[in-house]
């Protein structure tokens, strides 16, 4: 039995039983523990992240396909603007022809008709007219765009023989700058001395030159008017629309 001794200090002893390996497998426990938990959220990682490529790659597949599509329809219409642009020039060119052929045509009926009321009027006299009419009349167009040549034909019957004497003017009608105007021949052409062509022959008479039309003029006719320098003799006027035939 063990005494106290005075005067120093006394401690109390508790017997504790001996477990070499506890710590020990703390410590392992505590490191499976983390190792666990870190393979779980890698693997929760790897999960979410493929999960998502995933998505992204079907995002990006259907973004292709969709543009494959696009440049598909893109390329139809390139290819149908392309073809209507085509059948629209084909279509202009066409009607350009036949409006060239249209007016190539009427020419043609024009100097046709003249070329019979020509004869015609050599062979009789028409009524009122005391035997004198125009035979023939036509304007062509020159190199210059804004010249013309014309061309007038005065003719009395065969079957007279006294001179014809008189006079004629020649009148461009049309529009300048959207109002009416008219000119006479003189003002456009170097061939006219006067407003007043004389005439004189016992058969027939040519009339011809070159006029020119001023800036912003459009002609839409011409006017013509045959007068006798007696008291008793013919009184023409006639009217021709701006048909030009090409030279």
């Amino acid at each position: 039995m063990a005494r106290k001794v005075k005067g120093s200090k006394q401690y109390r002893m508790k017997v504790v039983p001996h477990r070499p390996f506890s710590g020990t497998l703390s410590i392992v426990g505590a490191a499976a523990l983390v190792l666990v938990t870190s393979a779980s959220a890698y693997y929760a990682g790897q999960y979410h992240l493929g999960r998502n490529l995933d998505e992204k790659s079907r995002a990006h597949e259907s973004a292709l396909r969709e543009l494959d599509k696009l440049k598909s329809e893109n390329e139809e219409l390139r290819l149908r603007v392309a073809t209507a642009e085509q059948s629209l020039t084909i279509g202009e060119q066409a009607n350009d022809k036949v409006r060239a052929e249209l007016v190539e045509k009427e020419n043609r009926i024009a100097e046709l008709r003249q070329e019979i009321s020509f004869y015609r009027g050599l062979m009789a006299p028409a009524d009122g007219s005391d035997g004198v009419s125009i035979g023939r009349f036509s304007i062509s167009q020159t190199s210059d765009a804004r010249r013309y040549q014309y061309k007038l034909l005065v003719q009395q019957s065969a079957t007279r023989h006294n001179v014809v004497k008189g006079h004629a003017t020649f009148t461009v009608v049309g529009s300048q700058d959207g109002q009416p105007k008219r000119y006479p021949l003189s003002a456009l052409s170097q061939q006219a001395d006067s407003e007043q062509i004389l005439l004189r022959f016992k058969y027939f008479q040519n009339i011809e030159g070159e006029l020119q039309l001023p800036q912003g003029f459009e002609p839409e006719g011409v006017e013509l008017s045959l007068k006798s320098s007696g008291r008793k003799g013919f009184n023409i006027e006639q009217r021709y629309g701006w048909l030009v035939q090409k030279s």
